[in-house]
């Protein structure tokens, strides 16, 4: 009897924990949302609680204050930005070429611009509250890292003369540029964006 009921106990206590893990989620999406709408300014317990459809003591459970609200969205959207952008990479056979290179960097990040701008804007403005707010710099710094890292698998053997930490970096703030433009003027189109892309990567990489 006593084993059932503390089976039975844990069992309740699980349930809640993934009740509560589910709702936080949910507020973190929601304030990625808001981010991409207004910007940082704009990311309030109140607006992330009305987005969200929480009530606004959800939030505040949640997250002790705006700043801990802002890291742990910033957070949130690198662990899942990670996952998406790891499966791609992971799932890749074969010899990387230049054509081949340009067209995963493509499906990794121009696709879902195109696809999905308010998502990508939302990315922008989160690494634009890091110039302004320490507390946020630091996770500014690690998604830069990880897509550093990325970026550096993808790519094919670069120019000799050139340290490859340089070439990963120019394609990786290529990118986010070339993201940026298509958000801002919604008239590039993905075919455009890598056409950009490649010409920058046969200038930087060898071809096999």
């Amino acid at each position: 009897m006593g084993e059932t009921h503390a089976s039975t106990t844990t069992s309740g206590r699980q349930a809640r924990s993934l009740t509560g893990e589910r709702k936080r989620e949910q507020i973190l999406d929601a304030s990625v949302q808001v981010f991409g709408t207004g910007g940082a300014a704009a990311v309030t317990h109140r607006a992330v609680a009305r987005v969200a459809r929480v009530p606004l003591g959800s939030t505040t459970y949640y997250f002790t204050d705006r700043n801990d609200l802002l890291l742990q969205t910033m957070a949130h959207a690198r662990r899942t930005e990670a996952a998406r952008l790891a499966a791609i990479v992971e799932a890749l056979h074969g010899e990387l070429t230049v054509e081949r290179s340009v067209e995963v960097l493509t499906e990794m990040f121009f696709d879902k611009t195109v696809a999905d701008p308010l998502y990508d804007l939302a990315l922008f403005e989160m690494f634009m509250e890091a110039t302004r707010n320490i507390t946020v710099r630091n996770e500014a710094r690690g998604w830069s890292t990880m897509i550093g890292a990325l970026v550096d698998r993808v790519l094919p053997a670069s120019e000799p003369t050139v340290p490859r930490a340089t070439v990963v970096q120019i394609v990786a703030c290529l990118i986010d540029g070339l993201m940026l433009e298509a958000v801002s003027n919604g008239q590039l189109s993905v075919a455009d964006l890598a056409e950009r892309l490649q010409t920058v990567v046969e200038r930087l990489c060898l071809r096999l």
